[in-house]
């Protein structure tokens, strides 16, 4: 309510201002066929009184009448519209015209018999459309809701062909919606919403074309998902990135494997040995630790006796 109510407002202040405007040319227009009627009949009347008095009391009466009225009749006829309206004009019924903006003159009497049929605003206007519990392709009950920007393009079919243009194409465009929800998968509901919004505007486009209305664009503004897909679909996510990340975990198992298998193959038997020999040395500078010696060559076993040697001699010393 309140943003409807700043829209009102923002309305009224410029309108205001025009009428303004108007009201004082009016006015002004009124002062001057008065002052210049008033003074033709006291002018007349004063000459007629001289012949006979009678007749210049009827010719000043009814010369004060008419001063009064002609003037009303006279400044209603102008009318001063903005930059960004347009009015219809209708001659006896028939359409004659669209005139505006700025200054001009609607008159109603004859030989001209015109009347205004409509005043449009022919600015950009939003409306916001909805589609509440609306089935996807996939059977998936969602809400949707989107914003439209549209504005009056032929303002003689806007004011002739249909009654209500504004209920009009909010109406196509409430329809166009559900419509487009009905044909798409919640993944593209959720994922494509340039893609809709591109198709929304074509599918009203052509249907507001023939109130005489164009279509600026449709932005989907908001897609209401039932709560428990949502823990489902979230459910659903995890679990794909789990499974991503085991892939990515193995690919680099893989490729680890890959590299040591090349450097297998590029060491000598002498060399394996001496890396692993390294190894345990690294491994035997922490304090507290225990080092268990596995089979280091199957080609000569000189080695091995050597350090279970020596491993033995330490124990029989240090008993």
């Amino acid at each position: 309510m309140t943003i409807q109510t700043t829209a009102i407002r923002g309305d009224t202040s410029p309108k205001e201002n025009l009428y303004g405007v108007q009201r004082v040319l009016r006015a002004l227009i009124w002062f001057g066929v008065f002052i210049v009627l008033g003074g033709l009949t006291v002018v007349v009347s004063l000459l007629l009184s001289a012949v006979s008095q009678a007749i210049g009391v009827v010719i000043l009466v009814v010369g004060g009448f008419f001063s009064l009225i002609i003037p009303g009749m006279v400044s209603r006829t102008l009318y001063v519209i903005p930059e960004f309206q347009r009015v219809v004009i209708l001659k006896l019924g028939k359409f004659v015209g669209v005139r505006g903006p700025g200054r001009f003159w609607v008159i109603p009497y004859p030989p001209f018999y015109e009347s205004v049929a409509m005043t449009l605003d022919l600015r950009v206007q939003t409306r916001v459309i909805t589609a509440a519990q609306t089935l996807t392709s996939d059977n998936v009950p969602v809400g949707c809701e989107a914003v439209l920007f549209w504005r009056v393009e032929n303002p003689e079919t806007a004011a002739l062909e249909v009654a209500n243009y504004t209920e009009a194409v909010f109406q196509a465009s409430n329809s166009a919606l559900k419509d487009t929800i009905g044909t798409l998968e919640l993944s593209e509901l959720l994922g494509e919403r340039e893609m809709i919004s591109n198709k929304l505007k074509t599918i009203i486009d052509k249907a507001a074309s023939t109130f005489g209305v164009d279509v600026h664009s449709v932005e989907i503004t908001d897609v209401h998902v039932p709560d428990d897909l949502i823990q489902e679909l979230s459910v659903i996510a995890q679990s794909r990135r789990s499974a991503q990340a085991k892939i990515a975990e193995a690919e680099a198992e893989k490729q680890i494997s890959q590299k040591l298998q090349e450097a297998s193959e590029l060491l000598s038997d002498r060399a394996m040995e001496m890396y692993r020999l390294n190894v345990l040395e690294r491994i035997g500078r922490e304090e507290g630790g225990q080092i268990v010696v596995y089979g280091l060559s199957q080609a000569d076993g000189t080695l091995e006796k050597t350090i279970a040697a020596a491993v033995a001699g330490s124990r029989t010393r240090t008993n």
